[in-house]
């Protein structure tokens, strides 16, 4: 089984928006535009909605317009570092709406591949409000991405330094272990994650690739059974869970657990032939 996937932009990051009320919203803002085409607000606005409907192309067409049209210090390409944020004097526009949209900007970079674009707008978050954990969790993404373990380490834990209950520091942290096989720290970082954020699906999946290397299945099963409690249709989650109660001989639990897969997805092969091997161990 392959280590944890990063298929968000940020790690743990599901984020997306209820997809029919933002396509009403975003093509009211776009006839607004029309008449208003260097609307700031309104091109932000479009660009947050596209972003979070994974439209990254045309979500960094609206950011940037934004961005450009605002003459701030952290905004014009020609004073955008840190001396034009700490300049002796606070700007009004340094606040939540400057950051959100630097790091958007990052996200659908990252997205789209653009690893230099992504980090130096990730940095420029960072510029704007360094206590803030979500250019942290970027910046470690993307250093997972490009196999610099040690810088990767280096950002989840300072995101984790300011916000200690950030599930997502603990989530990067976990995979940063898991790459160089420290699977009990791996394994202590997921745990940490999921105490957190019950939830998290590419937490379950790491604590779950980390319990097989160790052979220790106890936390696993408790932590698949309360995220089945939420999504008891997840077929392959019952199947892992399934799989786990198998090895550790609860085979009653198991082929209830499988029956349930087969029953969602009658044409799951593996499913089928687990089924087969748990009648064969209890005859």
């Amino acid at each position: 089984m392959t280590e944890a996937s990063q298929t968000a932009c940020r790690p743990f990051d599901s984020g997306a928006t209820e997809t029919g009320a933002g396509e009403q919203e975003l093509t009211c803002i776009q006839r607004r535009l029309l008449s208003e085409p260097g609307n700031r607000d309104a091109l932000g606005r479009a660009g947050t909605l596209l972003y979070e409907m994974g439209r990254f192309e045309e979500a960094i067409a609206h950011l940037e317009r934004a961005v450009s049209l605002c003459q701030c210090p952290l905004c014009r390409t020609d004073s955008r570092d840190e001396d034009a944020h700490h300049a002796g004097k606070s700007h009004p526009e340094a606040d939540n709406a400057h950051y959100q949209i630097f790091t958007q900007l990052a996200d659908c970079y990252a997205a789209l591949n653009d690893y230099q674009n992504s980090e130096n707008y990730y940095h420029t978050a960072v510029t704007l409000l360094s206590d803030r954990a979500d250019a942290y969790l970027g910046l470690g993404t993307l250093a997972m991405r490009r196999r610099q373990f040690d810088r990767a380490r280096a950002f989840f834990q300072t995101a984790g330094d300011f916000h200690p209950d950030c599930s997502e520091a603990y989530g990067g942290l976990a995979m940063v272990h898991q790459h160089r096989k420290e699977y009990d720290k791996a394994f202590d970082m997921y745990l940490k994650c999921l105490e957190l954020d019950t939830d998290n699906l590419v937490a379950l999946l790491g604590l779950f690739q980390t319990s097989c290397e160790m052979g220790n299945f106890s936390q696993i099963i408790h932590y698949l059974e309360i995220y089945l409690k939420g999504h008891p249709s997840d077929t392959s989650v019952l199947f892992c869970l399934a799989s786990l109660y198998a090895k550790e001989g609860r085979f009653a639990d198991a082929t209830e657990a499988v029956a349930k897969v087969l029953v969602l997805e009658p044409n799951k092969p593996e499913a089928a032939e687990l089924l087969a091997e748990l009648k064969d161990a209890e005859a």
